[in-house]
């Protein structure tokens, strides 16, 4: 059996690895798509005073938007799949998937090509992004779970940050090189992902859901316990799991109209809105044509790239 790691901040550490990749999925596209290299390799306008114009902007719109429609599919059924094998696995199955899409994404030998991979990246992201914070949330103890989830934002912010720096050390390359070993190193965070999370416990809610009691106590044992059985926090957490699924199974027939009912719909429309306004305020698009706004205020080369990056 392979020996499991039970601090949490370890355990963080390795699964927010997860939000990284989305940064750099976001960072990726928008350090590359200002660059001759790929507007030459994927130019369907032609070329102006020399340089190539690169995909039609609504092609291009469609190759960036691609990434979060593959989200949107992994997003309804990440639930399904966490539920049936767990949280641990279905990050393991996300890294998997981003590899593979990574390996297409670099591969590309036409627009078509470059987005199919990144639809299956988006599909990654969408399991990731929905099951990360869940499985850091069930496996925390109370004291430390805020802080915790929280770090999920982060590791996206940084993602971003780091793989900008590699796409704009790469943009010095000459020839299609120059997108396609950033798209390749893409690989490297979920490696380390897939092989990482072998070391770490599986979430003592889902093994206490599906019946595995004595799975779920050594989770909690070595996690909150730190390896002592008779820990107060062993047995208030354990005493916690077990009413909640007591819950869970007492409202299992409980349907989806119950959202939508009055003493429930604060909570549903904030849980919606939350998620629905945090995109319409536009950051999204901004990190990925960061690059285009700052060429629109006249910057371009090394300085339109390094003020994006800021």
């Amino acid at each position: 059996m392979v020996k499991q790691f039970g601090n949490v901040y370890f355990i963080a550490a390795i699964s927010i690895i997860g939000g990284g990749l989305f940064g750099f999925d976001i960072s990726s596209m928008s350090a590359i798509i200002p660059g001759q290299p790929y507007l030459c390799y994927f130019n369907q306008g032609g070329i102006i005073n020399g340089k190539c114009v690169g995909p039609r902007s609504s092609v291009q719109g469609g190759i960036t938007a691609s990434m979060a429609g593959g989200s949107w599919l992994a997003a309804l059924v990440s639930g399904f799949l966490s539920d049936r094998l767990g949280r641990k696995k279905a990050i393991m199955i996300g890294a998997v998937t981003w590899v593979i899409g990574s390996i297409i994404i670099s591969a590309s030998q036409n627009i078509a090509m470059l987005i199919v991979g990144r639809v299956i990246n988006g599909f990654c992201v969408g399991i990731c992004s929905a099951q990360v914070p869940v499985y850091i949330s069930e496996i925390a103890p109370p004291t430390k779970r805020g802080r915790l989830v929280g770090a999920q934002q982060w590791a996206i912010t940084w993602g971003i940050m780091i793989m900008f720096y590699v796409s704009y050390g790469c943009s010095f390359i000459k020839g299609p090189a120059a997108f396609r070993v950033p798209w390749a190193l893409q690989m490297i965070p979920a490696i380390l992902l897939f092989f990482g999370m072998i070391f770490l416990p599986e979430s003592p809610r889902w093994l206490a859901g599906k019946d595995r009691w004595e799975d779920c106590e050594r989770v909690l044992i070595l996690v909150h316990g730190k390896g002592d059985p008779n820990s107060p926090w062993v047995k208030r957490e354990f005493a916690e799991i077990k009413e909640w699924c007591r819950l869970e199974r007492e409202a299992a027939q409980v349907s989806y109209a119950e959202l939508f009912r009055p003493r429930m719909i604060n909570r549903t429309h904030i849980g919606v809105f939350t998620q629905i306004w945090s995109q319409l305020t536009g950051m999204n698009v901004m990190m990925y044509y960061i690059t285009y706004v700052f060429a629109m205020a006249g910057l371009s080369g090394n300085t339109l790239l390094v003020s994006s990056s800021i």
